[in-house]
């Protein structure tokens, strides 16, 4: 079990088994950094001026198109702020955890540069601890599970990356010649912790990352046309197909969807279910849909 994990563990342990004494500094390092986020999130709009960083270089390219162009996507639901103001709040929560447990954490939100050519993107990591770099990420219960914690791995995180995860932490450390630890996880419904850990053998990893990065800079510099990065794909029912399309994971969480895919797209309820509360989801393209029964 990682180091940073143990501590964390025996830390929380013993606070739940009564009373403890805090360290008052780090509860109002915590209160300050709580009421930052809260500005943040519900004072401060978005940048007026669109600018490649290490948090957003590594999403799909024709996300950061849109967004380099200005176009007005059609927002968030209003639960994304919420969801967003927890991220915030939880990363406040977990420096204080982790500090009060012992963990040595340094450099945080240190601004780092990393440049290629005559090229730079910046960024500011969250922490470094044991002389490497940790990026601290809220999970719901099903990215904790299937992707950071014991059923995924790095290997899970990294793949199909559409979040820029992996080029963000590797940016990070690359800019300053450390190395990458990888993720502490939190998962905001039920309190667990896990660490995912870049393994040992992450040479052809980290180029994956940075590759991306650079291209997707170097891109957006010279102004390539837009081509959206992924097809609609085929929808299942009950592990069968329907004969209808739908949206994937990246388009589905994509700002931009609706002026990416135009008049095709519908957000309907799932076509087969007949249940009475049924999924909502994003149609490229609906065939004659069939009735429940069939996919029994």
């Amino acid at each position: 079990m990682n180091d940073i994990l143990i501590k964390v563990q025996k830390y929380l342990d013993n606070v739940s088994k009564g009373p403890t004494q805090v360290d008052k500094k780090l509860v109002e390092e915590f209160g300050e950094a709580c009421k930052n986020a809260l500005l943040k999130q519900f004072t401060e709009g978005r940048r007026s001026k669109f600018e490649p960083r290490m948090s957003n270089i590594g999403r799909p390219l024709c996300q950061l198109q849109m967004e380099a162009k200005g176009i007005k996507g059609e927002g968030q639901p209003y639960n994304v702020k919420m969801r967003n103001t927890f991220g915030d709040l939880i990363e406040a929560l977990a420096l204080f955890v982790m500090k009060s447990a012992g963990v040595v954490v340094e450099n945080e939100q240190k601004k780092v540069v990393y440049k290629f050519g005559e090229n730079k993107i910046e960024g500011r990591q969250d922490v470094e601890i044991n002389k490497k770099i940790w990026d601290i990420k809220s999970a719901s219960p099903y990215s904790f599970e299937k992707k950071f914690g014991e059923e995924g791995g790095f290997n899970e995180v990294v793949k199909d990356d559409t979040f820029g995860y992996a080029s963000q932490g590797f940016l990070y450390s690359e800019g300053q010649d450390k190395n990458f630890g990888g993720w502490i996880a939190i998962n905001k419904s039920t309190g667990e912790w896990t660490v995912c850990e870049t393994p040992a053998l992450h040479d052809e990893y980290k180029k994956v990352a940075l590759d991306k990065a650079e291209e997707n800079f170097k891109a957006l510099q010279k102004g390539v046309p837009f081509k959206r990065n992924y097809e609609a794909i085929e929808e299942t029912f009950r592990s069968k197909p329907t004969g209808n399309k739908v949206l994937g994971f990246a388009c589905s969480f994509c700002p931009y969807k609706l002026p990416c895919w135009g008049s095709k797209l519908q957000l309907l309820p799932q076509q087969q279910s007949k249940g009475k509360n049924p999924k909502w989801v994003w149609y490229t393209e609906v065939n004659n849909p069939k009735k429940e029964e069939e996919f029994a």
